[in-house]
């Protein structure tokens, strides 16, 4: 990071060695400060208007898509100061495509997860019928043993075939249910193939990650602004000594709402696989990233994770690499999984994936 020191803000005017040229240099770099300080106060009607400009002089259609990459793109010649308000600014815009179609799967997952509960309701009423009609049927040996057996024999006799009846209606209402139960299965697994969201653990999920990446490639290709990916992965001995499924889930969850918490509106967070995150960091370039991995390395180590009673001793990898449009999106994901061995507890806290 480059430092102004307070000092150079001062013209000696005792000194009268100053050369024009040096006095030219010193009001070229307070105009600069000034511009950078005026450059931190977020007027967003302005900047779009800039944003529309500039895509009047590169004579580009002002669609939606184009003003969004261009606006992207212009803001990363702004100062962080700026880029942060402006962000902080469209956090409360939550009503995109993506976010709407995130909601509704996790929605459509929370109903089909309440229609598979009613469904094993419905099964266990029909078990519990089943272990009534045992019962009953004990009952009506009993009563053969007593006296009248004309009398007892008639009562059973119906009562049997009312019981019958009964049963045979079940049976036949059990065998819709299981229909039902298996369009619904199909209906979810088609929704599950086409979704973008994990709703085990709140973020997008794999299939949505390399989408961004790829897209995210050719934007970084065609508009040369910069674009960060960042994995984060709990170290294998650590995930092992989690016997239960539920809690290693439990912990899953946890570091997903802290690096949800973390990102960014314009950051993509998604799950990966097998405990490992994903995070795409648009205009971010390596320097930025790794000051993103520094404040969410920290907070992951600083938070205390438990398993019932006792405390985990946590463990992560954290890489980071920047896209570069020469590579694939698989040459790239795959050399950023490969650092990720080479940071942890022990020796660093995040590996930078250079040379790519």
């Amino acid at each position: 990071m480059v430092k102004l020191r307070n000092d150079k803000d001062r013209i000696d005017i005792n000194k009268s060695s100053t050369s024009l040229g040096d006095s030219q240099k010193t009001v070229a770099t307070r105009s600069a400060r000034i511009s950078e300080k005026n450059d931190d106060n977020v007027d967003l009607n302005k900047f779009s208007q800039q944003v529309l400009k500039q895509l009047s002089d590169d004579n580009v259609q002002a669609t939606p898509g184009n003003f969004d990459i261009y606006f992207g793109k212009l803001l990363e010649t702004k100062s962080s100061t700026f880029q942060k308000r402006v962000l902080e600014l469209l956090d409360c815009e939550k009503n995109d495509d993506i976010d709407q179609q995130a909601l509704m799967e996790k929605e459509i997952s929370l109903g089909f997860g309440q229609i598979k509960n009613m469904l094993q309701t419905i099964t266990l009423i029909y078990k519990n019928l089943v272990v009534m009609k045992g019962i009953v049927q004990k009952r009506l040996d009993e009563t053969r043993a007593n006296a009248n057996p004309l009398e007892a024999q008639t009562i059973i006799k119906f009562f049997s075939e009312e019981l019958d009846k009964l049963n045979s209606l079940m049976a036949k209402h059990l065998e819709i249910i299981r229909n039902n139960y298996d369009d619904v299965n199909k209906i979810f697994k088609r929704v599950e193939a086409q979704s973008i969201y994990d709703s085990k653990f709140g973020v997008y999920n794999k299939k949505y990650f390399l989408k961004t990446v790829e897209e995210e490639l050719i934007n970084v290709k065609r508009y040369n602004y910069n674009v960060s990916v960042m994995l984060i992965h709990i170290k294998d001995r650590v995930l092992d000594l989690i016997p239960s499924v539920k809690d290693k889930n439990g912990i899953l969850r946890n570091i997903a709402k802290i690096l949800l918490k973390t990102s960014r509106r314009s950051d993509v967070v998604a799950h990966y696989g097998e405990g490992c995150f994903g995070m795409v960091m648009k205009h971010t370039d390596i320097t930025g990233a790794k000051k993103a991995c520094e404040r969410i390395g920290q907070m992951l180590y600083q938070t205390t994770f438990f398993i019932g009673e006792e405390e985990l001793d946590m463990d992560m990898e954290i890489s980071v690499i920047a896209l570069n449009p020469e590579y694939s999106s698989e040459e790239i994901i795959s050399k950023a999984l490969d650092g990720l061995p080479n940071s942890g507890k022990r020796t660093k806290l995040y590996e930078v994936i250079e040379g790519i």
